[in-house]
């Protein structure tokens, strides 16, 4: 069993609910970690980091309820701030709690459902560690949880701190583990780090030697992502990973690219500091993503590989060929895979590419592009076309989970109004008020509109 954990808007309590672990694992690496001040001051009359920890163990000690006004005057240099409405929906956020150190399957797969099942792409959100013998806390957040859950997991801390140094001693058995995992689709990366200073502001998280939460460039440097003219910016990534997540741009590809001066699918401009003069666009992130997709794949069917000549070149030992050291030329990958066929190899072609790729031998073959015929620029290409086939398939697996019965349902009566995640979810709550309300009948109200036991229906 795991905990669903809701907090108080008073910052001194935690409720919990009861929620079923699922099943299935992933491995788990480290990555080192760190948390460091910002050196760069905004403006000159911004208030430095020392004066924010101060404001912060001030509020603290007074033992005042935190509300938005004291977050945004703690974290007025972090260039962050939060409305009195966005604090409450994240104060609405459950946490799970997780079984650690992971025994079973379903801590697993609870683990990967929560943070994401890779180190390079998953979910944001904040975590506490609760330690089972004092209940002293230790709250963080991160814009990669399985990154940061990797990293202590791993138990190797190359940066002791009082935290740390109690999780290195006792180990992960001696702690509780509560993961907070925030919706992109409601919210970003920056409402976890305000949802993580709301507990710094707790005294009982007095495992954090911080008491202010760092927006700062520890993350990795920011990306720009202008038009041609460079007159109006399109998207700011704060880290070439950001820019991989969001707009899918390839961490290789953007290296080619970042103050290069050469435009990015024909479109685009990629710079490492911002102009000053350029305007904000209005487009949203999903029609950049269109446009960039629609230009993927136009580059994808112009500078596709399958039209370049190849080489095979015979390795020895080749139990195939009984000429070694010789070279055979093909007019494209067809060709060559064909041949392979005709011996009685089979391989696909995305597989021969990926072995063109990394030079990797195939039954002492060695494939290759005729490098006389390669065209400009053919490794930017390559690395573009990748991304518009890695694109393409994580839009249709996407497609595939869209589900009406997991669409958020508003629910509306005289002096009620309620969102619930789902059908079961909203059917639940009603047999909880002694309301009969099944499957069926929900669905015919979500249908029709008709008011069914004083109450409205309607899909969100």
């Amino acid at each position: 069993m795991h905990d669903a954990v809701d907090r108080s808007v008073y910052n001194n309590y935690f409720m919990f609910n009861k929620r079923i672990g699922l099943s299935s694992c992933s491995a788990l690496t480290t990555v080192p970690l760190i948390r460091s001040f910002s050196t760069v001051l905004r403006s000159r009359s911004t208030p430095p980091q020392y004066k924010s920890e101060s404001l912060a163990l001030e509020h603290i000690n007074s033992g005042t309820p935190t509300t938005f006004s004291v977050i945004n005057k703690i974290l007025l240099n972090q260039n962050l701030s939060v409305t009195y409405a966005k604090l409450e929906e994240l104060l609405e956020v459950k946490g799970v709690e997780i079984d650690i150190p992971l025994s079973n399957s379903g801590d697993k797969q609870l683990l990967d459902d929560l943070t994401g099942k890779s180190k390079y792409k998953g979910f944001f959100g904040v975590y506490i560690f609760i330690h089972k013998n004092t209940d002293q806390k230790y709250v963080g957040s991160s814009n990669l949880l399985r990154r940061r859950m990797d990293y202590y997991f791993k138990g190797d801390f190359p940066f002791p701190t009082k935290f740390l140094q109690l999780l290195h001693k006792e180990g992960l058995k001696a702690f509780k583990l509560i993961i907070f995992k925030l919706d992109d689709k409601k919210y970003t990366s920056k409402d976890a780090l305000i949802l993580e200073q709301y507990y710094l502001l707790n005294k009982e998280f007095n495992l954090n030697t911080l008491r202010v939460v760092n927006a700062g460039s520890s993350k990795g440097d920011g990306v720009y992502v202008y038009d041609l003219t460079c007159t109006t910016l399109l998207y700011h990534a704060k880290s070439r990973i950001e820019l991989k997540r969001v707009l899918k741009i390839h961490t290789e590809t953007s290296k080619n690219y970042i103050d290069s001066k050469l435009p990015y699918l024909n479109k685009f401009i990629l710079l490492s500091k911002p102009i000053s003069t350029a305007l904000r666009s209005n487009i949203s992130v999903q029609n950049l993503i269109a446009i960039m997709q629609r230009e993927r794949k136009n580059m994808y069917i112009l500078g596709t590989r399958r039209s370049i000549p190849v080489e095979l070149e015979i390795k020895e030992g080749n139990m195939f060929i009984d000429s070694w050291a010789q070279t055979l030329k093909f007019e494209s990958l067809t060709y060559c895979i064909e041949y392979l066929r005709g011996l009685g190899l089979t391989i696909k072609r995305d597989t021969l590419t990926k072995y063109i790729k990394i030079e990797k031998v195939f039954h002492n073959f060695l494939c290759k592009y005729s490098n006389k015929d390669l065209p400009v620029k053919f490794k930017e290409v390559g690395l573009i076309i990748d991304e518009y086939k890695k694109l393409k398939v994580d839009t249709s697996l996407d497609s595939l989970k869209v589900n009406i019965k997991n669409k958020p349902i508003l629910v509306k009566g005289e002096n009620f109004e309620k969102e619930f995640e789902s059908i079961t979810d909203t059917i639940k709550y009603f047999n909880s008020l002694n309301i009969k309300l099944d499957r069926k009948t929900l669905n015919l109200r979500l249908k029709n509109g008709i008011l069914y036991k004083n109450y409205y229906f309607s899909y969100k």
